[in-house]
């Protein structure tokens, strides 16, 4: 028995560390790693629960491998489930507050509960992704012309940038001309495309000191409704996995890893942006990254330079894609420079197949 528990505490560490490290491997070479990723929350609890079960049955040494194995992902851990309690007090110096959204089309010109919830939060900066959808875009939405009106009264300075990412700003801004972004990738016209790549840069003037602005929407996960209809129901009945493996397989998993591949020349394009500006300008980069925070994605575009504003101050979980049981966290605000972030948030909000967050900033004196 001693040597059944300890071959499951081994597979468990070896599946946990798999899946702990599994960005840090390019797709493009191999996208099992970023499969195994995307599954880590649940490695993460399986584990847990695992090594619980073994210390149940008295097996001291088989939990504690789990559990050393749990701790050495400890630099996805800290991302994927953030524990902070209260928020910084600011030092005197200005402040600002930024929401990142993906809104769906304003959810589909269905009802004004996104334009409500932007109103009511009354941040400065409004950065929103899938803002500009065919008929559904922000202007023209007439059944709600009251609260637009609302909206360009409390959001003097808008944009719809590229495509189908939004600014609405408090503060004046420029838009920063960069030529790779602006033709570096295809079917730029297509929003049904499957190379859905869209990004944006703003110089925004908070006052005399400019806050550089990285507005960003990558490559779709690229299922389509029967497909996420299945992982739904598998979710739902696990059971039913061996009747739909070859549905599983050539449906949901290769396309998954499609998209992770789509996504790293992407993610590399906007990292070396980034390492083109100077790195003591204040600046935020959020957006729909379609990917993890365990992600070959998100690990290229941090770099060694972001800071993760939900890793840093967020509270638990913080999924951000609410459709589906896809319950992952794949906006995110990034940033660097003389900012100070004091506190974000990820509200619960209907309307959209997102969730928003909303970050507050102090701005600092350059060192």
């Amino acid at each position: 028995m001693k040597k059944l528990f300890a071959t499951v505490a081994i597979a468990m560490s070896a599946v946990t560390l798999f899946s702990g490290y599994g960005g840090c491997v390019d797709p493009r070479s191999w996208s099992l790693p970023s499969l195994a990723c995307l599954a880590y929350p649940a490695v993460l609890a399986v584990a847990v629960a695992v090594a619980v079960l073994l210390l149940a049955f008295r097996q001291w040494r088989s939990a504690l491998v789990v559990g050393l194995a749990v701790v050495a992902t400890w630099p996805t851990l800290r991302l994927t489930v953030p524990v902070h309690v209260g928020s910084r007090a600011a030092e005197g110096q200005r402040t600002f507050t930024l929401m990142t959204y993906n809104v769906s089309g304003f959810g589909y010109g269905t009802d004004d509960r996104v334009m409500r919830y932007i109103l009511d939060c009354d941040c400065d900066i409004v950065v929103l992704q899938e803002g500009s959808l065919g008929p559904t875009s922000y202007d023209e939405q007439d059944r709600h012309s009251a609260l637009r009106e609302r909206l360009d009264r409390t959001y003097p300075y808008r944009s719809h940038g590229y495509h189908d990412l939004m600014l609405m700003s408090k503060y004046p801004y420029t838009v920063f001309a960069d030529t790779t972004l602006r033709h570096g990738f295809g079917a730029l016209d297509d929003i049904n495309s499957e190379y859905h790549f869209y990004a944006k840069l703003f110089d925004v003037d908070l006052g005399g000191t400019t806050l550089r602005l990285v507005n960003v929407h990558l490559q779709s996960i690229g299922l389509d409704n029967d497909d996420k209809q299945l992982y739904e129901s598998l979710t739902r009945n696990p059971g039913q996995a061996r009747g739909k493996a070859g549905d599983i397989r050539h449906s949901l998993l290769s396309k998954v890893a499609s998209a992770f591949r789509r996504r790293a020349p992407e993610a590399e394009l906007v990292r070396g942006i980034l390492d083109d500006m100077p790195a003591d300008v204040p600046l935020v980069l959020c957006g729909d990254f379609n990917d993890t925070p365990q992600s070959f994605t998100y690990r290229t575009i941090v770099g060694d330079d972001l800071h993760d504003a939900y890793g840093e101050r967020g509270k638990g979980y913080g999924h951000t894609f609410n459709a589906n049981r896809l319950y992952f966290r794949i906006d995110h605000v990034l940033y660097r420079g003389p900012l100070r972030l004091l506190d974000i948030r990820r509200d619960i909000v209907s309307g959209s197949d997102h969730f928003p967050q909303v970050a507050r900033f102090e701005l600092r004196q350059p060192s």
